[in-house]
């Protein structure tokens, strides 16, 4: 896989770069290259992502706020990579948090 898009408004840009939006847009298309990010993304340690969208663009999962990532469960739907992305991202902030600093976490 190239490691740079070559066409559109992101021709040039790296694939790693390209939000996940984005991304789902041209795998729904059919584009292989998409498909294969998305792909390397689902499989790759939550503590080394960042989120690609709102206030918190660029940030780390895991070092946003647990009542953002628990919005995020609770106004997505159970089928986006964002729902997916904050479970994962709130199971690791309570498995790698001192019991101490831990704000008690509900999830149904």
């Amino acid at each position: 896989m190239s490691d740079t898009i070559d066409f559109g408004i992101y021709n040039g840009l790296e694939w790693d770069k390209l939000s996940t939006e984005y991304l789902n847009g041209l795998a729904d298309m059919g584009n292989v290259q998409a498909k294969e990010q998305l792909e390397k993304i689902y499989n790759s340690p939550i503590e080394t992502q960042k989120i690609g969208f709102g206030k918190f663009s660029n940030y780390k999962w895991v070092d946003v706020d647990s009542d953002y990532l628990l919005w995020i469960i609770e106004n997505v739907d159970v089928n986006n990579i964002k729902y997916t992305l904050a479970l994962k991202a709130l199971e690791y902030i309570k498995n790698n948090t001192q019991e101490e600093d831990l704000d008690i976490i509900y999830l149904d």
